[in-house]
């Protein structure tokens, strides 16, 4: 049985005033190759190595194993879910989360 392992990514979680940030890093993974979901307050990442050897060619040594990424990450309460929105760019995976509007910092004029 050819059971498929995972390898959990580094990752950083911040915070701004008016949204969260997660940054994966998730190296050699195209986007066509990578799956992003949300239930409830939870993400969900998993991606799929599909590297393949040129036709013609066959590999003789690797220094390194292709790899494929499984991570989960509860969002705080202060997350809108519905503004999530993902870029990949050079192996790193930005995703950002709007806080909910009413949980935002607001300047209260004086009167």
């Amino acid at each position: 049985m050819n059971e498929e392992k995972f390898t959990v990514p580094s990752a950083t979680f911040t915070e701004k005033p008016a949204e969260y940030e997660l940054k994966i890093e998730i190296p050699g993974i195209a986007k066509a190759d990578a799956e992003l979901h949300i239930e409830g307050k939870t993400l969900t990442l998993k991606t799929h190595s599909k590297y393949q050897n040129p036709a013609g060619f066959r590999q003789v040594a690797a220094e390194f194993e292709r790899t494929n990424y499984a991570m989960s990450a509860d969002l705080p309460e202060m997350a809108d879910p519905s503004t999530l929105a993902a870029k990949l760019e050079n192996g790193v995976l930005t995703v950002t989360i709007q806080k909910r509007p009413e949980t935002q910092p607001k300047k209260i004029d004086i009167l």
